[in-house]
């Protein structure tokens, strides 16, 4: 009977000592609807939840689901908020009714000629100057914790363009309001579908047109369909939110694993905003050997575009308001002032990772906290 006894305190001793799985955190949920192969996965969501995983010994683990495997684009707030997913990217074009403000500063997507300068200024105007830009996401039990600006978009389509008039009647993809507007001025037909359903979209005839990065030539496999080109920057997509988690979820993980996680995102989203940029710069240099034409647009198209990014600010202001939005000029405001702020601090930093990443982290990440 003292041999058992002692056997049985051995064995409790011993379960106290080594480290089980029932001692660890359960693992998180992510989704992201676009493909692995898109930067804000690779650059991003994937190296920063492997180094928190590596940091915290196994004891904070996010598994990230890329593709729309757990959920669509269109249904990723609702996903969180409702907890089948504990965290994921929260599109504002696709939720402009549930987050109506934070929609507006995406709505001034034709303000946005740098991507490093829009992540800086869109990150300080929610994170520290728009309580109600936060507010909007804690009624949906969500944290946000970031986003990201994609580089301009150009005019990619399936049939030789270049001019104005070869744009009319085309069915463009054109994300949201802003899109809409102007696919609607080139003359074309706006089709509101998220840029994962793009590629088969065009294989079936639905659409003739992406208003999109270049990069998504590669990233989305379009250069398959869409070999002509318009070299134009058209504003680019900002705002909504890469990086957000149920607020639940969030508090579940120990205080010791969320700092491990905060120190590492300014890293994850400087290189995303830097890898952005040299993704659009490989695949512009291997177009054409995949058959890929770059034209630049006639003299009608770049006046119609000098001339409709004037109306903009108004524009974005007045859709916040139909929305429902009180006072949207404060948020407005403030993004169009951070813009230029943070112009002159990437003029400061260039690319260089390392250096914008100490950017973000001294003028937002330090002063905030989760």
């Amino acid at each position: 009977m003292k041999k058992y006894f002692r056997m049985a305190a051995l064995l409790a001793l011993a379960a106290i000592a080594l480290p089980t799985v029932a001692q660890q955190s359960k693992p998180l949920s992510y989704s992201n609807y676009l493909p692995p192969t898109h930067a804000s996965n690779r650059y991003a969501l994937e190296p920063l939840f492997k180094t928190v995983e590596q940091e915290t010994k196994g004891s904070l683990k996010i598994n990230l689901y890329p593709g729309g495997a757990m959920v669509g684009g269109k249904g990723t707030i609702s996903a969180i908020r409702d907890g089948l997913v504990d965290g994921g990217f929260i599109v504002s074009l696709y939720h402009q009714n549930e987050i109506p403000l934070n929609t507006a500063l995406s709505d001034l997507a034709f303000l946005v000629e740098n991507p490093l300068v829009a992540m800086g200024a869109v990150n300080e105007t929610v994170l520290l100057g728009c309580p109600e830009c936060l507010q909007e996401y804690r009624k949906y039990k969500t944290i946000y914790m970031g986003t990201y600006a994609t580089t301009p978009y150009l005019m990619m389509c399936k049939k030789p363009v270049q001019t104005l008039a070869d744009l009319k009647g085309l069915k463009m993809r054109a994300a949201g309001t802003v899109y809409g507007r102007w696919a609607s001025r080139l003359g074309g037909v706006p089709v509101n579908i998220t840029n994962a359903e793009a590629y088969e979209a065009i294989e079936r005839g639905q659409l003739d047109c992406m208003i999109g990065a270049l990069s998504w030539l590669q990233t989305l496999s379009l250069w398959d369909l869409t070999r002509n080109v318009i070299d134009l920057p058209m504003g680019a997509y900002l705002g909504g939110a890469l990086v957000a988690f149920n607020e639940s979820s969030w508090k579940s993980v120990k205080e010791s694993d969320r700092a491990t996680f905060v120190k590492n995102l300014p890293g994850a989203m400087a290189r995303l905003a830097v890898g952005y940029v040299k993704d659009d710069h490989d695949v512009e240099a291997q177009a054409k050997a995949k058959g890929v034409t770059i034209r630049k647009p006639d003299q009608a198209l770049t006046n119609l575009l000098a001339s409709y990014r004037q109306d903009e600010i108004r524009n974005a202001i007045e859709a916040a308001k139909k929305r429902g939005v009180r006072n949207p000029e404060v948020a407005v405001n403030a993004f169009v002032k951070n813009l230029s702020k943070w112009e002159a601090i990437v003029a400061r930093t260039g690319n260089d990772p390392v250096k914008f990443e100490q950017a973000l982290r001294d003028e937002i990440y330090s002063k905030v906290k989760f």
